[in-house]
């Protein structure tokens, strides 16, 4: 799968982008905001966002969620 490219501004000059995760089941590749899966979890009392690749269903990252309209308090 390509990798997709952004010019900068200054130079025009075409650089690859730097984020791209990778399927260690089947090797899928997409940026993070890209074509996963991303299912939010409760863990300890923190959110986390598992990615799933879109084509086998494997785990490719977990991450936290640390934005503030997501804290979980304990009951």
């Amino acid at each position: 799968m390509n990798r997709p490219e952004s010019s900068t501004p200054r130079s025009g000059a075409q650089r690859s982008r730097k984020a791209i995760l990778v399927c260690p089941e089947c090797g899928h590749e997409s940026p993070p905001d890209g074509d996963w899966d991303v299912h939010e979890e409760n863990h300890e009392n923190r959110v986390r966002e598992t990615y799933s690749c879109p084509v086998c269903g494997a785990t490719v990252t977990t991450r936290p969620r640390f934005t503030e309209r997501h804290v979980v308090t304990p009951r």
